[in-house]
């Protein structure tokens, strides 16, 4: 090999051979984003408290969700009440005093049956893959299990559709008892997990399917 083979023509050393993408070192690793939560409100590992942003749904997106469910079920006992209006089924008679005392017989019979409803309502909604009654779908929320945030079940949608059902029976039949039924209904305004009495009975909790905004 000639000196003017290792030499460019000027005498300065030729460059080395051209890197190609190939020969490139590889980029340096991007630091992860975020955890973000599955569609579903599940959180693969465990509580998603722990990373600081649990998608507890709030206080009033869950009033929201009620309010349409309450619609739904008063729509019901209304045509029940029309259906059975002569019926003599679990008959209650009713005082009334305007200048005269009054007597009224009206069936407690449509009033049953859409609490029997209800209560399949919201086992059959909340204890499916779902997890979710026409309330809860239209503000973007789901019940699902606390801790793992799994699917609720039916066993455990049972008992919270059996309790919240049973603190509704109290507050219409015993005004002075009603504070009870209050007290499950605001009970999310002020606990960590934003749970109702009714969830902490069933092991259960509302999350959010939708950003907070």
């Amino acid at each position: 090999m000639t000196n003017n083979d290792a030499t460019g023509g000027d005498g300065t050393a030729s460059a080395g051979p051209a890197s190609f993408p190939g020969n490139a070192p590889p980029p340096p690793p991007v630091a992860p984003g975020p955890p973000a939560f599955p569609a579903g409100g599940q959180v693969p590992g465990g509580d998603p408290s722990r990373l600081g942003t649990a998608p507890y749904a709030s206080w009033g997106i869950r009033v929201g969700g009620y309010l349409i469910d309450t619609v739904i079920f008063l729509v019901v006992l209304v045509v029940l009440l029309v259906v059975f209006r002569h019926s003599n089924t679990l008959e209650v008679h009713l005082m009334a005093r305007r200048g005269t005392t009054r007597k009224r017989h009206i069936s407690a019979l449509p009033f049953v049956i859409t609490a029997v409803l209800y209560v399949l309502y919201g086992t059959v909604l909340c204890g499916s893959e779902r997890g979710q009654t026409v309330g809860m779908m239209a503000v973007g929320v789901r019940a699902v299990r606390e801790g793992s945030f799994g699917v609720l079940g039916y066993g455990r949608a049972l008992t919270r559709a059996v309790v919240e059902g049973v603190l509704r029976l109290i507050e219409l039949l015993f005004v002075l008892l009603g504070v009870i039924w209050l007290l499950d209904m605001l009970f999310p305004l002020w606990d960590a997990k934003r749970q109702t009495l009714h969830d902490k009975v069933a092991g259960s909790v509302v999350v959010r399917l939708r950003p907070a905004g």
